[in-house]
C-alpha cells in the first residue's frame, strides 16, 4: 500500500533510509530542511502487508528521488510520478531505479555515474602543507570570483550565466546551505571545491574545478583535504558523483571509495 507520508511517519522513514545514509543523503537532507508537506516537497511511502515501510518516493519541485528495498512497489511509484503534472527527472541508486525505469511511458535519457564516499577512517590528507595553508573558506563577497572560475571551465559547460551563478552561490554561503573553499594566486581564485546537500549525517562534494594553468599541481587535492577534514569532524561521511575514471583516481587518493552507481533519468522534451 502506498500513501502520503507525514511527520508522524518520520521514525519509520529514518529506520528505512539511515542504514544507507550516504546513498540517501538527498532524502535525509530534504526532510531535515523542509519536512513532509510543502508546496514544493512531498513524500509517499510503500508499506508491505505487515505495515513495514519498504520504499520512499520524494518530490522536490519537479524532481523525484526513489529509494526502496527489493520488492518495493515500483509500479505504484511510477503511477504517482506520471500522474504529476510535470517531471523533469527521476534519480536513485542504480539497482533501485532498474525496478521502475522499464515501466515509464515517457522517454527518459539515462545517465549513470559512480557514487563514492569518504569517511574518517579512509581520509587521506594532502602532505602539501604550503598549499593547504592557502585554502580559505568563502564569504558571500567571494561568490563573483568563484562563479567566474566555474563558468570558464569547459567541464561546466551548462553553467554560463555568471550573474545567476553568483547570486546562487552568495545565497548558499550566506544561508550556510553550502560551503565553498578556494585558493587564490595573485589575488585571483584559481581552484575551488564546494559542499552541497548537507545533512546531519553526510554531505556531497560538488564543483571541483581548477583553472587550466594551475592543474596537476595539487590545488584541488589540497582544498579537498581541508573541506573533507572539516566536514568529517561533523558528519559520518562525505559523498560525490563522478563519471570520469581519471578523476575518480584523484578522488580515491583523498580517501573516496566507490559504494555504488547512481542513475538519473532525465525526461526528454518534445
Amino acid at each position: 500500500m502506498i500513501r502520503k507520508l507525514t511527520e508522524l511517519d518520520n521514525e519509520k522513514v529514518l529506520e528505512l533510509v539511515l542504514p544507507q545514509a550516504s546513498i540517501n543523503l538527498f532524502i535525509i537532507g530534504d526532510i531535515e530542511m523542509y519536512g513532509y508537506d510543502t508546496d514544493f516537497q512531498e513524500l509517499w511511502g510503500d508499506f508491505g502487508n505487515d505495515d513495514h515501510l519498504r520504499g520512499v518516493l520524494l518530490r522536490y519541485y519537479d524532481y523525484f528521488i526513489v529509494y526502496g528495498l527489493v520488492g518495493y512497489d515500483a509500479k505504484g511509484f511510477v503511477d504517482i510520478i506520471e500522474n504529476y503534472e510535470k517531471c523533469d527527472a527521476i534519480s536513485g541508486e542504480e539497482e533501485v531505479l532498474k525496478a521502475l525505469q522499464h515501466l515509464l511511458k515517457d522517454n527518459y535519457d539515462k545517465r549513470v555515474t559512480y557514487f563514492a564516499e569518504c569517511r574518517s577512517d579512509t581520509l587521506n590528507l594532502s602532505d602539501n602543507e604550503e598549499l593547504r595553508a592557502k585554502v580559505k573558506c568563502a564569504k558571500p563577497e567571494d561568490a563573483t570570483q568563484i562563479a567566474e572560475l566555474t563558468c570558464s571551465i569547459e567541464e561546466f559547460a551548462t553553467v554560463k550565466n555568471i550573474d545567476e551563478q553568483t547570486e546562487r552561490m552568495a545565497k548558499a554561503i550566506a544561508d550556510k546551505a553550502g560551503r565553498y573553499y578556494f585558493i587564490k594566486e595573485d589575488g585571483k581564485i584559481v581552484s575551488t571545491v564546494a559542499s552541497a546537500a548537507e545533512n546531519s549525517k553526510s554531505a556531497m562534494l560538488v564543483g571541483v574545478c581548477t583553472a587550466p594553468d594551475y592543474r596537476m599541481k595539487g590545488y584541488s587535492t589540497a582544498i579537498m583535504s581541508n573541506i573533507l577534514q572539516d566536514l568529517l569532524e561533523e558528519k559520518e561521511s562525505v559523498c560525490l558523483f563522478y563519471d570520469n575514471p581519471k578523476a575518480g583516481n584523484i578522488y580515491k587518493r583523498s580517501g573516496f571509495v566507490d559504494i555504488g552507481m547512481w542513475t538519473m533519468l532525465i525526461r526528454e522534451t518534445v
